[in-house]
């Protein structure tokens, strides 16, 4: 059907000013003209269309559409008309539109190329506008969404066939393209009213003409379910309606391409009208959801810009803001780490390759500009964010003052899809917990216990906590905890044996090895050991070796490799080892190779055998080769025994205060010296942003650690808090106010001390609760907690002391 001057009305309308009362003006327009409608995918479309939880993630995947047609008409125009297989979206956009894989810029590498970033733009709605069939209404409100490209459009045909079809097939041999779950931009429409979607092909077809319609809600009209339904416009052959470019003036700038806005958008919390980097700010928050995405898009108008309502901002991945930010007087990371890559192996079987990066910050409170503070290890598939970890990752490999001011990236770029299945959920948000997402984040662990630069890092943020310690408190707490019965690393007793429920000894630990002088022209390459080593079967090695040389001139990765690894002189009957693994040098002058020996039940290893040796290899830029070979071997299978431990633990204690605080005040009440109060540490942090109270209101907090082969205990306790200052200043004498503090500060330490470490005679029911117990109820433990403990104190203090 030929579109009426109504309908051009209110089409024009709706695009100049998109609102959600002028999108249905258009349908009831269509709906007055007679339009036919169709089903959108097929009746059961629930599951598909609410695949994503949160708002943002809706418009994420639209982007990320509209960043796949970009590198598909890129590749067209670049003249390769068919899709490679070993094109993924990161290798076609260094291809076709950005060459320098440590920047997010949009450089096409074709004159042809003329098209531009895709875009986005919001409108916030009227104040009380509500959505239809819907009982329940954001509480943040609604807005009007646009999301734009003008790369490749689609024709009237393939429109029908996939951006309003559910679980098509067209990205399948699209190699280029991020999507592969059956999914994709069809979840934003969870989280809108209506959808108005506009497009004109690049190739093939008359430039006058462009095809569009409009997807409505609908009750669904029998016994279902599901209470609604969503139908598009669609002409008599039930195809898209067509449309005349000239009957509307601001359509020719935007094709070719492909339009899409949504109307009565859920707002969410993360759409405000501001300027800064945190993640309520739509900048940051995309930043964060197309993580390492190679190419950047623009926001526009008055959420672009908090000063303007024209205004544009350029959005990249924050794993590209973090590389801009090691730079210059004012950097913000302290330690980027080379990339480390492992193959991922679930029973003996591999499922391809997976990357870790490493980002430690100076200040932790910068995390939050980049990341999700709660969540900083992003996992992600071709760049893209697809799904978040606590920072208890980075602190289960030994490294908690670490994890408090680390983002870390896994990148699942290289791996099957197969295991991919086991660990992407629908949602995005959070990993699978299987075999695959657990073997994944056991690799990762012990990738970063064996990161030199990272241990150096530990021992030093460590050691200024040790010095802000009280020592002759430490002392007293010490010997209370020497009373009770623990597993806590130490030296192992004299005797064997044991058969008490606790935490498996760690590898010793000592100081972190010395740092490797960098040099221009690399003379150093060797394995730290010279003796042979042993990988036991079924399990892997890392196999460490150290270099003046430094990355990223010197790497296993990127385009031009200069380090290179392989298994020589492999005797091929006993061929069970494989190299599966290899991180970058540091910036301490070492790397790593991961050796995995493959279990075979038929035929387990029974005695330690030499079977080859490790070679790793090192060209340099002037022409010379360094070579280092160490022997390497198999042995059996390790079985599952345990040592009893000393009772030995080494206690933290740090008094904390917000910053604005009389430190002064609370160091006399408490009879400590003046910098013995310091500002809050991660623990405290974690508290206030878990229950999202004030500083003051904040109570303690512990934290694990291994150095040196001794288990340490940091808690952080706010002696600023209300209820403390005022039962200390009840305390009319010196030797009281040490006593109540000394009562407090053992039930506190006890508390964390029963919830870190492992006590021998709780079941182990409760061992298991406790270890896996979220941070959302344990910061409402602590709080439960900290009330009975003031009490027990302050009747304990009536009954012994004088106040």
């Amino acid at each position: 059907m030929s579109m009426s001057s109504s309908i051009i009305e209110k089409l024009s309308g709706v695009m100049e000013v998109p609102c959600l009362e002028n999108a249905r003006e258009l349908e009831a327009a269509l709906r007055n003209e007679g339009c036919k409608t169709k089903i959108f995918g097929r009746l059961n479309q629930k599951a598909s269309i609410e695949a994503a939880a949160e708002s943002d993630r809706g418009i994420t995947e639209r982007i990320s559409n509209a960043f796949d047609a970009s590198l598909t008409s890129a590749r067209m125009l670049s003249g390769f008309l068919k899709s490679d297989p070993s094109s993924s979206p990161r290798i076609a956009a260094q291809r076709f539109l950005n060459p320098d894989r440590e920047a997010c810029i949009w450089d096409p590498q074709d004159r042809k190329i003329g098209f531009g970033k895709p875009m986005i733009q919001f409108w916030s709605e009227k104040d009380g506008q509500q959505r239809r069939f819907q009982k329940y209404q954001p509480a943040e409100g609604l807005i009007s969404a646009l999301v734009r490209d003008s790369s490749l459009g689609m024709d009237q045909e393939k429109m029908a066939k996939t951006i309003l079809e559910l679980n098509s097939d067209d990205k399948l041999k699209t190699f280029e393209a991020t999507g592969q779950f059956g999914h994709g931009g069809s979840s934003a429409l969870a989280f809108c009213e209506l959808c108005l979607i506009l497009t004109q092909p690049r190739f093939g077809q008359a430039t006058n003409e462009f095809y569009w319609t409009l997807i409505f809600p609908e009750p669904e009209g029998e016994a279902s379910k599901q209470s609604v339904v969503r139908k598009w416009f669609c002409n008599s052959e039930q195809l898209p309606l067509k449309g005349n470019v000239a009957d509307f003036a601001n359509l020719k700038d935007i094709f070719p391409g492909t339009s899409i806005w949504h109307f009565g958008y859920a707002r969410g919390d993360w759409l405000k009208s501001t300027v800064g980097t945190h993640q309520d700010s739509p900048t940051a928050r995309f930043g964060r959801l197309f993580f390492s995405y190679p190419l950047p898009f623009e926001i526009h108008g008055e959420f672009a810009r908090g000063d303007t309502a024209s205004g544009m901002r350029n959005v990249k991945g924050a794993y590209f803001r973090l590389l801009e930010d090691r730079s210059g007087s004012e950097a913000v990371v302290e330690y980027r780490s080379g990339e480390k890559s492992e193959t991922l192996m679930v029973d003996g079987a591999e499922y391809g390759r997976f990357s870790v990066f490493v980002f430690v910050l100076k200040d932790r409170s910068q995390v939050r500009n980049y990341v999700d503070r709660s969540r900083p290890v992003i996992i992600t598939l071709h760049g893209q964010n697809h799904g978040e970890r606590t920072a208890k990752l980075v602190a289960d490999a030994n490294l908690p003052e670490v994890s408090a001011c680390t983002i870390l990236e896994i990148r699942l770029d290289g791996l099957e899809p197969e295991a991919l299945s086991h660990i992407i959920n629908n949602s995005r948000e959070f990993p699978k917990d299987t075999p695959f997402t657990r073997e994944l984040e056991a690799r990762v662990c012990a990738l970063l216990q064996n990161d030199e630069s990272l241990i150096a890092i530990e021992k030093k943020k460590q050691d200024e906590s040790a010095k802000q310690s009280s020592e002759e408190l430490n002392r007293k707490i010490t010997k209370f905890l020497s009373t009770i019965l623990s597993d806590a690393l130490a030296e192992p007793s004299a005797e064997s044996g044991g058969t008490a429920p606790g935490k498996k000894g760690q590898r010793k630990r000592g100081n972190p090895l010395p740092e490797i002088p960098a040099s221009s022209s690399p003379l150093i390459l060797e394995f730290l050991s010279v003796s042979p080593t042993y990988i036991p079967e079924g399990t892997a090695r890392i196999i460490k070796f150290k270099s003046d040389a430094r990355s990223p001139r010197y790497s296993f990765h990127g385009d031009n490799p200069r380090l290179f690894t392989n298994l020589t002189n492999v005797d091929s009957r006993k061929a069970r080892l494989t190299v599966t693994g290899k991180a970058d040098i540091d910036g301490r002058g070492y790397g790593s190779v991961t050796l995995s020996c493959v279990e075979v039940a038929k035929s387990p290893i029974s005695s330690e055998e030499i079977v080859g040796s490790l070679e790793t290899i090192l060209q340099t830029v002037d022409g010379r080769i360094l070579k280092t070979q160490i022997q390497v071997g198999v042995c059996p299978k390790p079985k599952e025994s345990e040592r009893k431990r000393r009772q030995s633990i080494k206690p933290i204690i740090l008094f904390c205060a917000p910053h604005a605080s009389d430190r002064e005040y609370l160091a006399n009440l408490l009879v400590e010296d003046v910098n013995k109060v310091a500002d809050f540490g991660s623990g405290l942090e974690k508290y206030r942003d878990t229950l999202s109270v004030s500083e003051s209101e904040c109570a303690y907090w512990g934290q694990e650690s291994n150095q040196e082969g001794e288990s340490s205990l940091k808690v952080e306790i706010n002696v600023a808090h209300p209820r403390m200052v005022a039962l200390l200043k009840t305390c009319l004498r010196t030797e009281d106010k040490v006593r109540f503090k000394e009562r407090v500060i053992q039930d506190v330490v006890l508390d964390c001390y029963q919830h870190l470490f492992r006590l021998d005679d709780l079941p182990e029911s409760v061992h298991e609760q406790a270890a896996t117990v979220q941070d959302e109820v344990r910061a409402a433990e602590i709080c439960l907690n900290y009330d009975k403990i003031l009490r027990i104190a302050t009747i304990d203090s009536k009954q012994n002391i004088v106040c």
